[in-house]
């Protein structure tokens, strides 16, 4: 797994990493990369998942430790497990063979990340991550960091993108 480029999205509540996620998948396709992604589910509460009545589900919610379906084109997977590693879930997002993979959350992995803040105070908590790449501020947040763009400064943040992808393309 060491050709495979890991990036991951991190910050707080309402920063805005979904939004950047999406943006960066697009921006990723757009070149013709092939990307999967991984998300930390931080909310409190079971994930949503589709209706019971669903034979994957009937199969999991019989007891199955795992129910796959396939159909259109596209596979979904439930498994239960009380604990996952980010590199289990990253090991699984392999499986598929993309090129890049993003992570939405898990703080604390060690791969190459975007810190994404909305206050001073969010700096404070997350400056002492490894590997912060670039550092994405809210308006008026002023960080002492190496590589800081503003989040409505999108086309430098396009541009800081477009870059990393050419960096860590295999």
């Amino acid at each position: 797994m060491d050709e495979l480029k890991i990036l991951q999205v991190v910050g707080f509540k309402g920063s805005g990493k979904t939004t950047l996620m999406l943006e960066l998948i697009r921006q990723a396709a757009a070149s013709g990369k092939r990307v999967a992604a991984v998300k930390h589910h931080g909310h409190a509460g079971a994930l949503d998942m589709p209706p019971a009545t669903t034979d994957s589900m009937r199969f999991f919610n019989g007891g199955a430790e795992s129910a796959i379906v396939y159909g259109g084109g596209a596979i979904q997977q439930h498994v239960r497990k009380e604990e996952a590693a980010v590199e289990e879930l990253v090991a699984m997002a392999a499986k598929n063979g993309p090129d890049f993979i993003f992570i939405e959350g898990f703080k604390e992995a060690p791969y190459e990340k975007i810190v994404l803040l909305r206050s001073l105070g969010d700096w404070e908590e997350l400056k002492s991550l490894s590997r912060i790449a670039l550092v994405v501020s809210h308006e008026g947040v002023d960080v002492d960091a190496s590589a800081v763009i503003a989040r409505n400064e999108t086309d430098r943040i396009t541009q800081w993108f477009a870059d990393w992808l050419e960096r860590n393309s295999p």
